[in-house]
C-alpha cells in the first residue's frame, strides 16, 4: 500500500512539474480532470509499461530506452484523445541564459510539445523515484 501511495504522490509532482515547465498543458478548471489526469499517469507507470517493459525487454535494451519512451509518447497522445478536457497546445519557448548558456528560442507545434511533455515527465518521474527508493 506504501508502494502505491508514493508513485501516486510522485505522479502528482511529476504532473505538477511537466505543467509548471510545459504551461501549454491544460487540463480545465474541473479537479476531476486533474484527478482523472493523475490517475491515468500513475496506472501507466504501475500496470502499462511493466507489462510492454517485459514484453518488448530485448528490443529496448538494443535501443537503449528509446521503444519505451516511444511507447510513453504514444499512451500520452491516448490521453490527451480520451480524457475530457486535456489538451496541449503548441508552445512557444523565449529561450534563456543559465549561468552563461544561451538557450535560443524554439517554436513547439503541438506534436513536438507532447514529445516535450512526455520526456519531461519521464525524466521528472526518473529523479523522484531514483530520490525515494
Amino acid at each position: 500500500m506504501r508502494h502505491y501511495l508514493k508513485a501516486l504522490v510522485i505522479a502528482t509532482a511529476t504532473f505538477y512539474i511537466a505543467q509548471l515547465a510545459v504551461p501549454t498543458v491544460n487540463v480545465g478548471a474541473s479537479i476531476k480532470n486533474y484527478a482523472l489526469v493523475i490517475i491515468a499517469i500513475f496506472l501507466i507507470v504501475q500496470i502499462i509499461n511493466p507489462i510492454f517493459s517485459l514484453v518488448l525487454l530485448p528490443i529496448n535494451h538494443l535501443t537503449f530506452g528509446l521503444v519505451m519512451f516511444t511507447i510513453n509518447i504514444a499512451l500520452f497522445f491516448s490521453l490527451i484523445n480520451f480524457l475530457p478536457g486535456f489538451t496541449v497546445g503548441a508552445f512557444d519557448f523565449p529561450g534563456a541564459t543559465v549561468d552563461g548558456v544561451i538557450l535560443p528560442a524554439v517554436n513547439f507545434n503541438q506534436t513536438s510539445t507532447v514529445i516535450l511533455v512526455a520526456f519531461v515527465i519521464a525524466l521528472v518521474q526518473k529523479i523522484l523515484h531514483i530520490i525515494f527508493e
